[in-house]
Formats: C-alpha cells, sequence, structure tokens
C-alpha cells in the first residue's frame, strides 16, 4: 500500500518508523565504523547524529513520502534516500539554528552545543568547555549536511534540481531571519517571505515536489505547490506563536527568544500596526540589549490584549482551509488527497496554549 491510511497507523508514519529510522541508524552506526578504520579514536559527532536524527516529528520526510505517492509507485530505495536526506538536512539546520540563535535548549532538552560543553566539564578536559560545545555542534551541523549531500547526489537528476532549490530556500530564508533582526524590520513583506522560505517551502512545498521528482514527476502540479506554500506558511506561523505563547515543557524551547531578538515574524509586522501608542516603544527595545524580562512579559500580554494573536491565528485557519480545498480539488489520488489534508493539520497543532512543539 502506498497510500491512505493502514488500520494500526498511517503508512507513511509506518515508512518512517519502519523504514526511515532503521536506515538512519545503520547509516550513522557505519559512519562511526569509518571514523574507526580512518584511526579516530573518537566518533562523537556521528554518535550524536544517531541520537539526534532518532526524534521529531519526521514532517518533511512525511510529505515527501505524500509527493511520491501522487504517481503510485511503491516506496523504494531512492524515496528513502530522499528522506533520509531530509532529516539530516533539517539536524543540520536545527543544530546551526540553536547555534546562531544562541539558544540553550532543543526538544526539552540541552542543545547539542550544550550538550558537548556538558560532556567537556564533565571529563575536566583542557581548554574553554563552551567554545569546544560550540565548535563540536559545528562540525556536527556540517557532518550532517555532507551526509544529506551525499545521499541527494544520488537521487535522479530531477530530483537533484529539487534538492538544490530546497537548500537555497532554507538558506536564503536563514539568512532574512538574521538580517531582519538586525535591521529591526518590521515590514509584513519580509515577515511573509522569511516564513516561506526559512521554514514553508523547505518543509512542505519542496519535500512534496522532492518525492515527485523521486517518482519521476517533471513537477509538482500547480494547486499542489500553492497547498504546500500555504500549508508552510502556516507552519511557520504556529511556530512564531509557540515561541511568544507556547507552555516551555511542550515546546521544548523557552518562550520570549524570538520576541527578545526581534526577529521578522508576522506577529512583530502585526504589532507594528496594531499596539496601542502607549505599548509602541517596547517594539523598538527588543531586538537590541537594553531590552528586559519585563519587557518581554508586557509585550507578549500587549500582543494578547490588542488581537495580534488572534489575528495570526485566523491566517493558521485560512491557509489549511484554503490548501485542504485545493487539495481535495486536485488529481491526486483520493487517499493522498485525505492524508494531505490530515498533513495540513498535524503540520500546524492546536494554539500555542495548547502546547506544541516549535520546528517538529
Amino acid at each position: 500500500m502506498t497510500a491512505g491510511v493502514g488500520t494500526d497507523r498511517p503508512v507513511d508514519l509506518a515508512f518512517i518508523a519502519g523504514r526511515l529510522r532503521p536506515y538512519l541508524a545503520g547509516l550513522l552506526t557505519a559512519e562511526q565504523a569509518a571514523w574507526k578504520e580512518r584511526g579516530a579514536p573518537w566518533w562523537d559527532v556521528p554518535e550524536a547524529l544517531a541520537v539526534y536524527t532518532d526524534g521529531g516529528k519526521a514532517l518533511r520526510p512525511r510529505f515527501c513520502y505524500w509527493g511520491h505517492a501522487l504517481s503510485g509507485k511503491r516506496a523504494g530505495a531512492a524515496l528513502l534516500r530522499a528522506c533520509a536526506a531530509l532529516e539530516l538536512l533539517h539536524a543540520f539546520a536545527l543544530i546551526h539554528d540553536d547555534l546562531m540563535d544562541g539558544s540553550g535548549t532543543r526538544r526539552g532538552g540541552p542543545a547539542l552545543h550544550r550538550r558537548f560543553a556538558e560532556e567537556h566539564r564533565r571529563h575536566r578536559w583542557a581548554s574553554d568547555a563552551d567554545a569546544y560545545g560550540c565548535a563540536t555542534a559545528l562540525l556536527s551541523g556540517d557532518f550532517a549536511f555532507a551526509l544529506a549531500n551525499r545521499l541527494a547526489g544520488a537521487l535522479p537528476r530531477r530530483a537533484r534540481d529539487v534538492w538544490a532549490d530546497i537548500v537555497e530556500d532554507l538558506t536564503i530564508g536563514q539568512f532574512l531571519d538574521l538580517a531582519g533582526a538586525a535591521r529591526r524590520d518590521r515590514s509584513p513583506g519580509v515577515a511573509r517571505t522569511t516564513a516561506l522560505l526559512k521554514s514553508g517551502r523547505y518543509t512542505v512545498t519542496g519535500p512534496l515536489r522532492l518525492g515527485a521528482a523521486v517518482a519521476g514527476s517533471t513537477e509538482l502540479p500547480p494547486d499542489l505547490v500553492r497547498y504546500g506554500d500555504l500549508v508552510g506558511e502556516a507552519f511557520q506561523f504556529r511556530d512564531d506563536l509557540l515561541g511568544v505563547f507556547g507552555d516551555p515543557r511542550r515546546t521544548g524551547k523557552p518562550v520570549g527568544e524570538d520576541l527578545r531578538a526581534g526577529k521578522p515574524t508576522l506577529l512583530i509586522a502585526s504589532a507594528a500596526v496594531l499596539l496601542p501608542p502607549a505599548k509602541r516603544p517596547l517594539l523598538s527595545r527588543i531586538g537590541s540589549s537594553e531590552v528586559t524580562g519585563a519587557d518581554i512579559a508586557e509585550l507578549t500580554d500587549a500582543l494578547d490584549t490588542c488581537g495580534v494573536r488572534d489575528r495570526v491565528e485566523f491566517r493558521i485557519t485560512r491557509n489549511v482551509r484554503a490548501a485542504c480545498a485545493l487539495a481535495r480539488g486536485s488529481a491526486a489520488p483520493s487517499p493522498v488527497r485525505e492524508a494531505l489534508c490530515a498533513m495540513a493539520s498535524v503540520a500546524v497543532g492546536g494554539r500555542a496554549s495548547d502546547g506544541g512543539e516549535r520546528r517538529g
């Protein structure tokens, strides 16, 4: 069965658990052996990646699976390689994102650079523990990216072209995230473009296109490209809300970091318009050393009170409804249409007050 929902679990999740996770584990075990064969007395990097890639919601491989399922073909070795490449690319993105943002936590535990630093302290090694942790995490992200590209390089020509698009979208989006914060940009246009590239196309549209290309399609149908962009944008909007209003015990990340950094999100773009005049000076302080915890708490409350939070929730709901209409009206096989509609809801989760996990 290549599409639809089985009696026990959706078939895409069965593919992830039964084939993708073991494939990644085997790949990284082989890398540890390769390091040993090269004479390395320690293989912390591939060992850490094996643990790192054994969690998360696997959204990108799941969308890739359904892009492939549009063809009705069986899920073969090429799809497995494409999905593994996406998981390794995501590991690279998260590890480097935590380094760039100075984030200390990920998925409810210490970020990878903090784990390496703690190991350094535990063994009382020489030099600075934090510098060692950051440098080793950086190498781990680089290694994940190298492995991802190795797998992608073995894909069919059209799939390699789509892979290049995914990597470029991710890179541009991440830069806009950093540059928008540095420039204190509050424009809706930059917020939407950042959301679309950094998470939207990278999370949904790109993986759908990759799966379709692996199956031999020249391009994803336009209505499903639009579906992907809508769901991907909503996914980033949900992540933005969780970063401000989520429960850290469930999101795995502390709240308020995006506000403190002045990230170019739709929340901030909307706040520049909707905040009452008395509260707008708060926006001028975020992203600077002047912002305090009290400022963040006051701004968070103001975002809720003045309707910014509800406006973003409305955008999420509108996007999902439009995406489901596109999926159900497409020429995809019926089980795939229904799966894509279900995946739209999976990607955005519930309201920020319900918890959820950031950047699954």
